[in-house]
């Protein structure tokens, strides 16, 4: 059975997961095969000199930036139907031409459909968005929450509701369930099962999720939930990106100070949030190093301020005394394993939930995005700054992250599935 690897590039934390877990499965002497609609990071497969097929249609520049901002809550659905339906159709044609017999996607999320019609094996692994973590009441509503009218509720109240809802709410599931009524296969009952897959790699470790190795492996879902699939979860531990070569001089040079060093890198963000992040910090007394990524800099040149489009997080974070992201998992995982205090500004609930999770250790700060609208993020830099225990903190997650082997562990469980 072949394992194929369906990343959805318009993500990178996601593009460079499937990487690190195709470079393991290489290494185990498998044959995976490397798929994808194409999208913003597609260069990185090429950089990389990863083997892969383009399934069309091709996602546009357009579309992936709309795919993001239906994950943050700006648009109302992934996909229209016309368009969700031609991608599935395309998948079953592929995943049966080359006999794919299991399918491990991050947020590719029309391989949900595809998988199922072939009733192929669909793994899933971007997050710790999976039904112990609501079922526990783990997550944590968005703090903007705690604003406005919103105050008058009990923050009890808004914690049961929130967990509450992603468990039960169908948001998003309509063109999915139209075209799965079409394709006469079972219809997607939830927004957790919508994320899920018949097995999902939790890719967070236990001791800073609050669950242990094994309630996350022996849990079953209820005669009366919600889920479809979900067969089985299985822990596997953080898988980052070590992408972007080596970190240039001019970068370390810049870094070698005594003032505290910032590297921002708001790569799943808005240009209007990196703009907030850029106004707020441009006069600060430190060095920052701010990552555009896929937005235009435009930027007046500062002192202060080195500005790149890429650069390797995994070489830079230990540099530095804090990172501003916004907390997607393998920003945070970085982060952690570099030792690095986080001031994170969630835009969807996974990444709320990555951030809530360090907030609650003491390794960084959780805010709301008002925070880096009205100018206060400065403030924040200096707290953390000043504030070794945030560090000290890290250190615990660090330790804690550094026992798995995230992208070994994963490339064993796809190969167990298969055999």
């Amino acid at each position: 059975m072949k394992i194929c690897l369906f990343p959805n590039l318009a993500y990178l934390s996601e593009t460079s997961r499937a990487i690190e877990v195709y470079n393991e499965l290489i290494k185990k002497g498998q044959k995976p095969i490397f798929a994808t609609h194409g999208g913003t990071y597609e260069s990185i497969l090429r950089d990389e000199n990863i083997p892969y097929h383009i399934v069309p249609p091709l996602m546009t520049k357009n579309q992936c930036q709309d795919y993001v901002a239906a994950n943050v809550g700006d648009k109302r659905n992934f996909y229209n139907v016309s368009t969700l339906r031609e991608r599935v159709q395309n998948e079953i044609d592929f995943f049966s031409s080359h006999e794919v017999g299991l399918v491990h996607i991050g947020f590719t999320l029309s391989a949900k459909l595809s998988a199922r019609y072939l009733n192929i094996p669909l793994s899933t692994a971007h997050g710790s968005f999976f039904p112990p973590v609501f079922e526990n009441r783990i997550a944590m509503y968005n703090k903007k929450y705690d604003y406005g009218i919103y105050r008058i509720v009990p923050k009890s109240w808004k914690k049961s509701i929130v967990n509450w809802l992603y468990v039960n709410t169908k948001h998003y599931n309509k063109p999915f369930n139209k075209v799965a009524k079409e394709l006469n296969i079972e219809p997607i009952n939830s927004l957790v099962e919508l994320f899920t897959g018949d097995y999902t790699l939790v890719t967070d470790a236990p001791e800073i999720i609050g669950l242990s190795k094994e309630e996350i492996e022996s849990w079953k879902k209820s005669s009366n939930s919600l889920y479809n699939c979900c067969k089985k979860l299985f822990h596997v531990g953080a898988i980052y990106a070590k992408l972007f070569g080596d970190l240039p001089q001019e970068v370390s040079d810049f870094l070698d100070t005594d003032k505290p060093k910032i590297f921002v890198a708001l790569t799943s963000s808005t240009g209007k949030y990196l703009d907030k992040a850029y106004d707020s910090l441009k006069d600060l007394d430190c060095k920052v190093v701010l990552c555009t990524t896929v937005h235009p800099a435009n930027y007046k040149p500062k002192k202060n301020m080195m500005i790149k489009e890429h650069l390797p997080s995994h070489k830079v974070m230990p540099l530095c005394d804090v990172a501003i992201i916004h907390g997607g998992q393998g920003s945070v995982q970085t982060a952690i394993a570099s030792n690095t205090p986080i001031i994170g500004f969630s835009l969807q609930p996974e990444q709320n939930l990555n951030l809530q999770l360090v907030e609650k250790h003491k390794a960084g700060l959780n805010l709301p995005l008002q925070v880096l609208g009205n100018g206060g993020l400065g403030d924040y830099v200096n707290m953390v700054v000043r504030d070794k225990n945030y560090q000290s903190k890290m250190s615990r997650l660090k330790s804690w992250q550094d026992n798995y082997n995230g992208a070994k562990r994963a490339a064993e469980v796809l190969i167990n599935l298969t055999e």
